[in-house]
């Protein structure tokens, strides 16, 4: 019986000619973005790198980005110095489009990653923004709202940053141990926060009876009236309040003229007229975000004539003031959750209060 001829399975080899499929801006920078979730990139660096590639797609109009060459790069970099974009900020586009033509030559759509052939500035190291003692105690008492002043104390107190900050839970958070947990914080990682006694007390007045959800909410937004003077100097309160059929309606009254002398005043009037009219405040639900943590720490320090004020500030003050005195750096990067040292050796060029006193006590002439 003759047997039947084996049939040998050749593989296909992949060759430069080989047919791929063509996708359109929108498509690589959806893939982009995946592609950088299946690497473990946080999400604020995964909106970073993909605001890279769009800006970059609307620089080149209908030009294809697998087709960039160094020139639209470097054309790309050259408009954003046009724009007044900061060194730092187009050192970070320009580290984003490098992972970004990486994730185009591992996904077989260009040959080279083509930003990797510019080179990168080396910019000059400054140190954090740090602020005073003093100047922090007058940010914490320029605080409005039981929930600022949470804010206020919580962030210095914990050297957090305004993302951890802001998606912090009350179930993490042990007042009475005053510590924290950080739950998947830069790097993914959890780490144990502390604090102290004016955290603790400003967090309980402002928790109450909560024992879960985000920690800090959203404040729901308050009606306190409108106030106009016409030509005449009378004094006129508009308000908005829901009618018998349920609906929502303006209202408006003559509040006063010659015995209202000022706007404060007015403001005065304005506020005794609608006690009962306004409708009762709703309890706090949504979560206030890491935006509405930087405008409560903005306007704070508005208030208190401290210029040059972010949530970052309030970090670098923690650490430049655990270092004066007399923590250890070890101590501190555990405290902020840096990985490497390096990163918190930068804190040591500020700490100059405990830098004299170590001088003082061992310099032979001191």
């Amino acid at each position: 019986m003759r047997r039947a001829p084996t049939l040998a399975i050749v593989p296909v080899l992949a060759s430069d000619h080989q047919i791929r499929k063509v996708f359109d801006n929108d498509q690589i920078i959806e893939k982009f973005d995946k592609w950088l979730i299946i690497c473990g990139k946080a999400k604020n660096t995964r909106d970073s790198y993909t605001l890279a590639a769009k800006q970059l797609g609307k620089f080149l109009l209908d030009k294809p980005l697998t087709a960039i060459t160094k020139e639209d790069v470097r054309g790309f970099i050259g408009f954003l110095y046009t724009k007044g974009f900061a060194a730092g900020t187009i050192q970070v586009r320009l580290d984003a489009l490098r992972c970004f033509g990486d994730c185009l030559q591992l996904g077989g759509q260009v040959r080279a990653s083509v930003p990797r052939y510019l080179l990168r500035r080396k910019l000059p190291k400054r140190l954090p923004p740090v602020k005073s003692e003093a100047e922090i105690r007058r940010l914490i008492r320029a605080t409005r709202t039981p929930r600022d002043l949470a804010i206020m104390e919580l962030g210095y107190a914990s050297g957090l940053r305004v993302n951890e900050l802001a998606n912090l839970r009350v179930e993490d958070v042990n007042l009475r141990g005053r510590s924290l947990i950080v739950r998947q914080g830069k790097g993914g990682e959890d780490r144990i926060g502390l604090f102290g006694k004016p955290a603790a007390t400003a967090l309980r007045a402002y928790l109450g009876n909560r024992t879960s959800g985000r920690l800090f909410l959203q404040h729901p937004l308050k009606q306190q009236g409108g106030l106009t003077r016409d030509r005449w100097g009378t004094w006129r309160v508009r308000w908005r309040e829901t009618n018998d059929n349920g609906k929502r309606v303006m209202r408006t009254a003559r509040l006063g003229d010659y015995d209202l002398p000022t706007k404060e005043r007015a403001r005065i009037a304005l506020d005794a007229y609608l006690v009962g009219k306004l409708p009762v405040r709703e309890p706090d639900k949504k979560p206030l975000g890491k935006k509405g943590i930087y405008r409560v720490i903005v306007a704070a320090a508005k208030r208190a004539g401290i210029t040059g004020v972010h949530p970052h500030v309030l970090r670098h003050s923690c650490a430049t003031h655990c270092l004066n005195h007399g923590m250890d750096i070890r101590h501190v990067q555990e405290m902020l959750g840096h990985t490497s040292l390096v990163a918190t050796q930068k804190y040591l060029h500020l700490s100059t209060v405990n830098l004299k006193r170590v001088h003082t006590k061992f310099f032979p002439k001191g």
